[in-house]
């Protein structure tokens, strides 16, 4: 335990285990120097150990001190025998020794007590917890982005899509038009004759698109499935014969779907879909097939329209195609953004965190010297902040205790 006297201003050690036996008391102790008494009131109430009661420091090292003061000298130490009665000078006193006993030394600037550093909360407040935000508002903005560019994609699809069925069914309404009405000016032509009558072949065999194309059928009779007769078609190969049981093996599981449309067309009436369709390489196609009837009476005939849908679409696959390379381009940046804020802001705690908690503990330093007696330690920190302002207020202080010393000496 470290006492200055208030009269003369010496510094003595008194160690703090001679000390436990007056628990609990007020305790008065009287300078050797000079006879001033001062009182001790009942530090040692607390539970700790006697070191931390008294703010101990190992304070053998009378180099705080002033010359004349490190010289040993005794600190007697007066003890009533109830708390209350005052001692007078002529009661008995126990001799204290001066000597300080070694105890366990606390240097300043060891660290922060709690678990974690003012750099590491800089780090954590103005570094982790900003870059986590950004980082969830980034991570939340590209999914909507990401959202947002397929299902403008999407939306764009389909609306080709629809667009190329409308038109494919139109043209199928337009041939079977103008096939009725050649027909109907050449009634004596004979279904065996359409492949062949040059005219009407081209008005009934038309293109739709790249790929797609029209041809004439024939539906079967009323109760009957099979009898499916193409009249017309671009490959003359398939003129005048029924080639369902062939395209039911060509298209195996996806037959039905075809099928399907053709019956749907059944008694003169208009008939879409989708379905599968087996390239001549095996690679499976989705296409749409359109079919309206010719409104000649006692003939069953249809116009059939069909193309392949990716013919309609290839153009928003390319535009999709735009979006996602675009959706990329935009996380990379984000992400490249992101880094440079991480180190900015990284860069500007660590060297701003450094030199803050340099002054802190340079001060913290200075205050554990005067706290001792040493009333010429240095305290200089070029800030013009709050820290500043405290290094100034530390030194006004340190002043203040120099003048206060040197009024008690003067007074004795």
């Amino acid at each position: 335990m470290t006492v200055i006297c208030e009269e003369c201003g010496k510094v003595y050690h008194i160690d703090p285990d001679k000390l436990e036996r007056y628990k609990g008391k007020s305790v008065r102790v009287r300078c050797g120097e000079c006879g001033h008494v001062t009182q001790l009131s009942k530090l040692l109430e607390t539970t700790e150990s006697p070191a931390e009661a008294y703010g101990e420091t190992s304070l053998s090292e009378t180099a705080y001190a002033s010359p004349e003061e490190s010289q040993p000298s005794s600190m007697e130490t007066e003890i009533p025998s109830q708390p209350e009665p005052q001692p007078g000078p002529e009661e008995p006193s126990a001799a204290v020794s001066s000597a300080a006993s070694p105890a366990p030394e606390k240097s300043a600037g060891q660290g922060p007590r709690g678990w974690i550093g003012l750099r590491g909360k800089m780090f954590f407040l103005f570094l982790i917890i900003p870059v986590a935000l950004i980082a969830a508002s980034g991570y939340f903005s590209q999914m909507q982005l990401n959202e947002l560019a397929t299902d403008i994609t999407d939306e764009s699809t389909e609306l080709v899509a629809e667009s190329g069925k409308e038109k494919l069914q139109q043209k199928a309404e337009d041939v079977a038009l103008q096939a009725e009405i050649y027909l109907k000016a050449h009634p004596y032509l004979q279904r065996e004759d359409f492949s062949y009558d040059p005219e009407f072949n081209q008005i009934a065999v038309q293109e739709v698109g790249d790929t797609g194309y029209t041809c004439l059928i024939q539906e079967p009779e009323p109760e009957e499935d099979q009898g499916w007769t193409i009249w017309t078609h671009p490959n003359p190969n398939l003129v005048g014969i029924d080639d369902i049981n062939t395209l039911r093996k060509a298209l195996g599981p996806y037959f039905e779907e075809f099928f399907a449309i053709l019956k749907n067309s059944k008694g003169r009436e208009v008939s879409t879909g989708n379905y599968m369709w087996k390239d001549p390489d095996g690679k499976l196609r989705e296409k749409y097939m359109a079919i309206s009837p010719i409104e000649i009476e006692g003939k069953p005939f249809s116009m059939l329209a069909t193309a392949y849908m990716d013919e309609f679409t290839q153009k928003t696959e390319g535009l999709k195609e735009d979006v996602e390379q675009m959706t990329i381009r935009t996380r990379n940046i984000n992400l490249g953004i992101l880094a440079g804020v991480i180190l900015v802001i990284g860069l500007c705690i660590i060297i701003y965190g450094y030199r803050l908690s340099r002054n802190i503990r340079y001060l913290t330093e200075a205050a554990d010297r005067i706290s001792v007696g040493d009333l010429e330690a240095e305290v200089e920190v070029r800030s013009r902040d709050e820290i500043g302002n405290l290094a100034e207020a530390i030194s006004r202080m340190q002043d203040s205790l120099r003048f206060s010393i040197e009024r008690l000496r003067r007074r004795r």
